[in-house]
């Protein structure tokens, strides 16, 4: 692996081998982390880092002819490292898929207009029809701004 004076080898299938101080093979340990992507400690001249282990599958054996920064795990499965599931992607595709997948869910929170007694299905419904923009809303319904001089208050 670059950077690691051939200390380590990453098969296929995503197991990590250590070869330090001139002895046999011994595999990584690894670990989930708090988003629920799998991570193994590396060392090299004393200093150890954590490395996600699907970045590292992707930077030894999966092309990048357009030099994409991210990685995404096509069924959506953190922890499914292997090859034919990961794919170079830009923030925008893996953000896209994220949503087109049910992976990150919108949610709209209803909002009352206590003068005019009008519900609107989401806070960009209410900015519209109170002619503000919706960046104004949410911060007058999230509390970013103090004074909310709107009628406009987030449903129960």
């Amino acid at each position: 692996m670059p950077g690691y004076n051939q200390r380590y080898f990453i098969h296929v299938k995503g197991a990590i081998v250590s070869f330090q101080n001139g002895k046999g093979g011994k595999f990584v340990t690894r670990r989930i982390d708090r988003g629920g992507y799998v991570t193994v400690r590396l060392s090299n001249q004393g200093k150890t880092t954590t490395h996600f282990l699907h970045r590292l599958i992707a930077d030894a054996y999966i092309p990048n002819p357009e030099t994409k920064p991210f990685i995404n795990h096509i069924n959506g499965i953190k922890t499914d490292n292997r090859i034919e599931n990961l794919e170079w992607v830009t923030h925008a595709e893996n953000v896209k898929h994220a949503y087109d997948s049910g992976l990150i869910k919108i949610m709209s929170k209803p909002v009352f207009n206590k003068c005019t007694g009008e519900l609107y299905p989401s806070i960009k419904e209410a900015a519209k029809a109170v002619n503000i923009s919706y960046g104004t809303c949410r911060n007058y319904l999230n509390g970013n701004i103090k004074t909310n001089n709107t009628c406009l208050r987030l449903a129960a």
